[in-house]
C-alpha cells in the first residue's frame, strides 16, 4: 500500500477474486484512501476466466484510465500465474491472450518498465515471458519451439512443439458465469472509479 493515498500514482491490478485466493484482498471497493481514492484500481476476475473474457474486461477498464491519467511511465508487473495451467491460481488465460495484453500495455505506455512476476508452471513461464520480450522488442516469433527447448520441456510433461496454446473448450455454463462476473466487476469500476477521473 505504498501509494494507497497518493493521487500521483495509479495502480491497476487484474487478478483472481479475493474470496478464492490469498491474501483475500483486491476487491473493487479497495480504491485508495484520502487523496488517493480512485487511484487504486482492482479488477477481480472469477476462476476460469480465459482470454476471451479477460481481454474485453481489460479493454473496458485499463486503457480509458491510463489515457485519462496520462502517466509519465508505466511499471508493468507481467506475472504469468493467470495461465490456465498455473498451480497457484484458477484463471485460464492462454499464451496468446497474455501476449495481446502485453501489446496493449506497451502501446499505452509513454515509457515502460516491465517486470516479471508470479508464474509457477515451468512449461509455460518461459513461453509467456518469451512472448512478452518479443512484443516489447518488436520481434516476430516462429510458432514452433526450438528443438533444444522443446526437448527440455518434455521433462516437465509438455509435449507440444508450439509456442502457442491450443484452444480449450470451456463448458457453456462456466463461460456464462465467468463472463457475467467480469461484466459486473467492469460495471462496478466504471460506476465507482471512472467518475473520479471524469470518465
Amino acid at each position: 500500500h505504498a501509494f494507497y493515498a497518493d493521487p500521483n500514482v495509479m495502480t491497476i491490478s487484474t487478478h483472481e477474486r479475493g474470496e478464492r485466493l490469498f491474501p483475500g484482498t483486491g476487491f473493487v471497493r479497495e480504491q485508495g484512501e484520502g487523496a488517493g481514492v480512485g487511484f487504486s484500481v482492482n479488477l477481480p476476475l472469477e476462476a476460469y476466466t480465459d482470454s476471451a473474457v479477460y481481454l474485453p474486461a481489460f479493454e473496458a477498464v485499463v486503457p480509458p484510465l491510463i489515457e485519462r491519467f496520462k502517466p509519465d511511465v508505466i511499471v508493468a508487473q507481467l506475472g504469468v500465474d493467470a495461465h490456465r495451467t498455473d498451480p497457484l491460481t484458477h484463471l485460464a488465460l492462454d499464451v496468446q491472450g497474455f501476449g495481446r495484453a502485453v501489446q496493449r500495455i506497451a502501446a499505452l505506455a509513454p515509457r515502460l518498465v516491465a517486470l516479471g512476476g508470479g508464474g509457477y508452471d515451468l512449461r509455460n513461464v518461459p513461453r509467456m515471458w518469451t512472448v512478452a520480450w518479443a512484443v516489447l522488442n518488436g520481434v516476430e516469433l516462429a510458432p514452433t519451439l526450438p528443438d533444444a527447448f522443446a526437448d527440455d520441456l518434455r521433462r516437465y510433461g509438455f509435449t507440444s512443439r508450439s509456442l502457442w496454446d491450443e484452444a480449450v473448450e470451456v463448458p457453456a455454463e462456466v463461460k456464462r458465469a465467468v463472463s457475467e462476473y467480469a461484466d459486473r466487476r467492469v460495471e462496478e469500476v466504471q460506476k465507482t472509479i471512472f467518475p473520479v477521473h471524469d470518465l
